[in-house]
């Protein structure tokens, strides 16, 4: 009786990281942030320096191969930036880039639209990822 209560115990916990690996597979294996570093107008485009942040939540290495900025103003058009970074599980990183995009767009992301950006990944010994991310706001940098 007390081990087929142990087989029971461990037949659920099985169950539960299953289940938290289809909720992975599901499009949540990134989580992203982002800081607006530097703005230039360029007239009806803008040059926005982004400091972004993503962090792996799975339990498997993933190596990021690029991220892309979406503008939903050009139909989705984006500037690839290449980026071999390895994260281990439940691990971040960051990169600093300069994307151009459309000034309606820029203008949304003050409006409460937050940025999407499109990443490449590839789960250890598996074939390359792209998903789509919503970027949540980092704090303001201080200024000294």
């Amino acid at each position: 009786m007390a081990r087929s209560f142990g087989v029971l115990r461990v037949f659920l916990l099985v169950s539960f990281l299953l289940a938290g690996a289809a909720i992975q597979a599901a499009g949540n294996e990134l989580a992203g942030t982002y800081r607006v570093e530097q703005v230039t107008d360029l007239g009806s485009a803008m040059r926005v320096t982004l400091h972004i942040h993503l962090v792996n939540n799975t339990f498997q290495d993933l190596t990021v191969t690029q991220v892309s900025l979406r503008d939903l103003r050009q139909q989705g058009k984006t500037e690839a930036v290449a980026w071999g970074t390895r994260l281990r599980p439940r691990e971040g990183a960051t990169v600093e880039h300069d994307f151009v995009i459309s000034r309606a767009e820029y203008e949304s992301w003050g409006k409460g639209v937050r940025p999407r950006v499109q990443v490449g990944f590839q789960p250890a010994g598996g074939r390359e990822v792209l998903r789509t991310i919503q970027l949540m706001p980092l704090a303001a940098r201080r200024q000294p």
